[in-house]
């Protein structure tokens, strides 16, 4: 993935940790930090299986406190710190969308388990990897966090742009990615005087070979920019958020969306 920004200098082992990094938007993260001499753990179900000195990877349930014990545990022991913790990780109903999945079932129909299990990965998991991890980033001088929300986390599904396709935004997914923002926040505030910045990203709706070409015309209807985005669009925005840069921002939501929540 190639990346545009120019950093004002090089990395020198810094180790970022991605939870997530093997979705769409974690590959185009790991991909750009190792590009630009960063260290990354990708903590994940899957593997990406790329081939780099500076790419490790631990299989993970983030809703498993003893699992995120152990593997930091194991950082700790092989890096004493770490720089950076980014959490792309999120609750779908499954790693492959499926029309059929409860997941996606009306707010008046909606099981109490998917309800559940979305508040266990998306919440759950981001407040038990940022506890152990915490340690880690606050032996630097300088620490990043970087928690992913969704335009979706800001306003309200259309839910005219779905059709009778039975695949929406259900109401787990809009709760947990609005309680990212605020979770986001409140570490900024008090982790700020520590030299820990902590921000948001929110992208907008990236386009993929599993939407449908009438979801594709009525989202990008929607959009001023007139389009979905490309997965590769948000590979400057990971940089910019852990380098220095971004020195001044702390607890800011970074909306890469098209200007779908401008209207």
């Amino acid at each position: 993935m190639k990346s545009f920004l120019k950093l004002k200098k090089k990395p020198k082992n810094k180790v970022i940790v991605i939870v997530g990094g093997s979705g769409q938007l974690g590959k185009v993260s790991v991909d750009t930090l190792i590009q630009n001499g960063y260290i990354v753990i990708n903590l994940d179900l899957a593997d990406l299986k790329i081939s780099s000195k500076n790419y490790f990877f631990f299989k993970i349930d983030i809703t498993n406190e003893k699992e995120i014990i152990k593997i930091t545990k194991i950082i700790s022991k092989k890096f004493k710190k770490i720089y950076g913790l980014i959490n792309h990780s999120h609750y779908k109903g499954g790693r492959i969308l499926d029309k059929k999945s409860n997941f996606f079932s009306s707010f008046e129909n909606y099981p109490f388990s998917e309800w559940l299990s979305a508040i266990n990965v998306n919440l759950n998991g981001l407040f038990l990897t940022t506890k152990y991890f915490l340690p880690l980033l606050l032996k630097n001088k300088s620490s990043i966090i970087i928690n992913t929300s969704s335009t979706y986390g800001k306003v309200a599904p259309n839910k005219k742009i779905y059709g009778k396709s039975n695949i929406n935004s259900p109401i787990s997914y809009s709760t947990t990615k609005a309680a990212i923002i605020g979770f986001t926040k409140y570490l900024a505030t008090h982790y700020g005087e520590k030299g820990l910045r902590s921000n948001i990203l929110v992208p907008g709706g990236m386009i993929n070979k599993k939407h449908t070409a009438r979801f594709i015309k009525n989202y990008s209807n929607l959009t001023p920019n007139v389009r979905m985005s490309n997965s590769s669009e948000y590979s400057d925005a990971i940089l910019f958020l852990v380098s220095e840069s971004s020195s001044y921002m702390n607890g800011s939501e970074f909306i890469i969306d098209g200007g779908w929540t401008a209207w």
